[in-house]
């Protein structure tokens, strides 16, 4: 039987906080759910650590397969799975016993195609927070006029992922806007919710601080709502867990 649920998890060099994700996910209570990761070739000890969830976590697979982007390692886990709705995580996030439970129960009440949730920071970092809470306000605002999810997590049915063809690979930030903004343009019902909760971690802001945080998030802001889609770096953006070990 297809599980309601395809948690996909892009990775690479997260040794630390993939596992504290695997925790929360196996201590769910509905494990209505399949998880599969797909590392990009990590050099430390991530598959290490996260090896003792594979009897522990229903249809656990963890998948090496390098990949250019976020975007790819989204697509490529997505091609893999059975659900009838997809889960995009990140790997430094957790989500509270009752997550899986809860947004299940809100997508069959208000019938939704994809949705999202608030970030909640795991830190009470000052520029974590403030970061965070602008956009949270930001998601819940603009739902119904110009949608859109952070990566951290995006729910959306396969069916409709499929329509859409998945993330665009050739976008080098704000994938995640912009698969929203296509399932809107095709009349998808989404919604904002503040519960159930999830922890996101706020590692990048504490170490670009919160000018550099507000600077590139405003940035990317203007540059998809006059130019479209951002296809080319236009400020720096490292992705993995080995940026916050320098």
């Amino acid at each position: 039987m297809k599980p309601f649920f395809s948690i996909v998890i892009p990775a690479l060099n997260e040794e630390i906080n993939l596992p504290i994700l695997l925790e929360s996910i196996k201590n769910q209570t509905d494990k209505d759910l399949e998880v599969i990761i797909v590392d990009s070739q990590s050099t430390d000890k991530t598959k290490k650590n996260t090896e003792k969830f594979i009897n522990l976590i229903p249809g656990f697979r963890f998948i090496v397969h390098k990949c250019k982007n976020v975007s790819q390692g989204r697509n490529y886990g997505a091609s893999l799975s059975t659900g009838n709705f997809l889960i995009f995580f990140d790997a430094d996030v957790e989500i509270e016993k009752n997550f899986i439970k809860e947004i299940k129960e809100k997508i069959n009440e208000f019938n939704l195609d994809t949705t999202t949730v608030w970030n909640r920071s795991k830190t009470k970092g000052f520029a974590g927070i403030i970061a965070l809470t602008l956009a949270n306000f930001g998601m819940t605002v603009f739902q119904k006029i110009k949608p859109g999810a952070n990566g951290p997590c995006i729910l959306i049915k396969k069916v409709l992922f499929e329509k859409l063809k998945g993330f665009n690979e050739e976008i080098v930030f704000g994938e995640d806007f912009d698969l929203i903004q296509r399932a809107y343009q095709l009349k998808a019902k989404f919604k904002v919710f503040k519960k159930p909760i999830l922890y996101v971690s706020t590692r990048r802001f504490e170490k670009e601080g919160l000018l550099m945080t507000i600077y590139k998030s405003g940035k990317a802001l203007l540059y998809q709502l006059f130019f479209g889609p951002i296809k080319k770096p236009i400020f720096d953006y490292e992705m993995g867990g080995q940026y916050y070990k320098k």
